[in-house]
């Protein structure tokens, strides 16, 4: 572990050159915080980012932390192997008997929709109109913390067609239908640096009916502090010249 200026580093995978980087005491906040929801993303065309946090967090982080997925994926040859990563279905009585366990646990915001908001070329995160994980952290009085994987957009070229035709189909299914190449045209993701960028947590006052204004705030505290970790460490991820787009 090294430590320059106010961010830490920790090395934790090769190929991606994985790290997990936060500032001031961010950290300590996320070690002596009640169980937290851990707002990620971006998607991308796969969130490898976020699942490399499942054994980032519970190795660096040290708190028992578990991954949110699809339920979908327990039927995806391969892909519900995740399940031996440390993962758990995504459903809300899923995420609340985790965190009454004393569980951390991730969820990628943005989900199957944030496949078809960015590319390589342009930085977004689909989540202005994706209210339900502050409705969910209202019901709960669980706090939140915000965390954004830099370079998780330059893992994958993808296409699809402009119409959202294709979009609509993988909501639709819940299941990603689209094209996508990596090195050699293959499915291998391109080898690039991927940092976990770590906030710290944001309280959140319980009330199991909150108001659509309630909502709305929480919300936007989340859509404000996504905005400023981005801005605050881009520039030493060499990252001074991309602008996020919270759409």
């Amino acid at each position: 572990m090294r430590t320059e200026t106010s961010h830490t580093y920790i090395p934790t995978d090769k190929y991606f050159s994985y790290r997990i980087m936060w500032s001031g005491d961010a950290f300590d906040k996320a070690q002596t915080s009640p169980p937290w929801v851990g707002a990620a993303g971006p998607h991308s065309v796969m969130p490898f980012g976020s699942v490399l946090s499942i054994p980032g967090i519970n190795t660096w982080v040290f708190r028992k932390f578990k991954g949110g997925t699809a339920s979908v994926l327990t039927r995806v040859p391969l892909l519900r192997y995740l399940c031996l990563w440390g993962t758990i279905d995504v459903a809300g009585k899923s995420i609340t008997a985790a965190l009454k366990q004393g569980y951390c646990v991730g969820v990628v915001c943005d989900g199957i929709a944030g496949i078809f908001k960015g590319t390589r070329k342009h930085e977004a995160f689909y989540l202005k109109s994706r209210k339900s994980l502050a409705k969910f952290c209202i019901r709960n009085g669980c706090p939140f913390v915000p965390a954004y994987s830099v370079g998780n957009s330059q893992a994958f070229c993808s296409w699809f067609d402009s119409f959202g035709v294709l979009e609509y189909m993988s909501r639709k299914t819940q299941a990603s239908v689209f094209l996508y190449w990596g090195r050699f045209l293959l499915p291998i993701p391109f080898r690039t640096n991927v940092t976990l960028l770590f906030g710290e947590p944001i309280a959140v006052e319980k009330n199991e009916y909150p108001t659509q204004e309630e909502i709305d705030m929480v919300h936007q505290k989340m859509l404000d502090a996504f905005q400023s970790l981005f801005d605050t460490h881009k520039h030493a991820l060499g990252w001074s010249d991309v602008e996020l787009k919270i759409i």
